[in-house]
């Protein structure tokens, strides 16, 4: 198997970044007139749900390492290969849709002895399992809950809402589908069905890396949860992971570094789908990515310094 390939031509990328603009200004342009204040609920987060935010975002560099090392085919340093999480992370915030921690990770792994049929196995394997697992969490979660917590019963302007997010992000996803061809997709099925047989000798380790990644999942879920406590809104858990699945797709789809926009707009979206006032939905994605995407990246630096200075990104 060959180095991951994510990079996409200048007018599909340009393409993708209009969709999700539309789909952003359809659902948030409505709602922009009460964000000013939003600014105003960012200066008084509740000290303790916010440290505890802080936290959750740290857990999810540790759980990533797990996976990692749960799914290498060679011995790998636990701690060294956290520090590699937190440089990818870095990078990933230069670099757009997850092409620098895709090629981050490729990097150490070719370093770390594995061939690059290996190497790109592991980190496509890797993406499968977090997306696996995120499904599951979303599918237990809805089969354990009342649906309707999912839907506020008698508010049909948040299920016309949710259901103008998913028609979009379905959108996007034929878009992507289109983007990458069916031929080229269905050869990376392919490729990851091989890399799932390669580990027929040892079969603990996908279960394992499978509930690693989805702690990593639920880090980051209750650390958005920990976000809207911090400023006042409670919703129940199930509400929670629904709006961070959105935003993760809206982020997925955008082809800015850290699917920066679409992330944010998404989520602040469907916090408004759940009856969130519009300044508290816009302050909460916002405090949300300012815990898990600006604050890390001073220790992102600096791992991303020591991995080189290491050169545990040359093979």
């Amino acid at each position: 198997m060959t180095a991951p390939d994510t990079r996409l031509r200048p007018n599909r990328r340009y393409l993708l970044l209009a969709a999700i603009l539309l789909v952003a200004l359809y659902v948030l342009v409505p709602q922009l007139g009460s964000f000013q204040s939003s600014w105003h609920l960012l200066r008084r987060p509740a000290p303790s749900w916010t440290a505890a935010a802080v936290a959750l975002a740290a857990l999810t560099y540790l759980a990533a390492g797990l996976t990692y090392c749960l799914l290498a085919f060679r011995p790998l340093a636990y701690g060294r290969v956290v520090l590699v999480q937190l440089a990818a992370m870095f990078i990933n915030r230069l670099l757009p849709g997850g092409i620098g921690a895709l090629g981050a990770n490729y990097a150490y792994l070719r370093r770390a002895g594995h061939s690059a049929s290996q190497a790109g196995g592991v980190v496509a394997v890797n993406n499968l399992l977090g997306a696996l697992g995120h499904g599951l969490l979303l599918a237990a979660t809805l089969a354990v809950f009342s649906g309707s917590m999912a839907v506020p019963p008698g508010h049909s302007q948040s299920a016309s809402l949710i259901a103008k997010l998913v028609i979009g992000l379905a959108v996007l996803l034929v878009i992507l589908a289109l983007v990458f061809g069916r031929r080229k997709f269905m050869s990376k099925v392919a490729e990851v069905r091989d890399q799932l047989l390669s580990y027929h000798h040892r079969p603990w380790r996908l279960p394992a890396a499978l509930a690693s990644s989805m702690l990593l999942t639920l880090c980051n879920v209750f650390c958005l949860a920990c976000c809207a406590l911090a400023l006042g809104v409670h919703l129940p858990f199930v509400a929670i992971l629904l709006v961070f699945s959105l935003g993760i797709g809206a982020g997925t789809a955008t082809p800015t570094p850290g699917g920066l926009g679409g992330f944010e707009a998404a989520l602040a979206a469907g916090f408004i789908a759940y009856h969130v006032a519009s300044p508290a939905a816009l302050a909460v994605a916002l405090l949300y990515r300012l815990v898990s995407y600006w604050l890390p990246l001073p220790a992102g630096a600096a791992a991303l310094i020591i991995c080189q200075k290491r050169q545990l990104f040359s093979a």
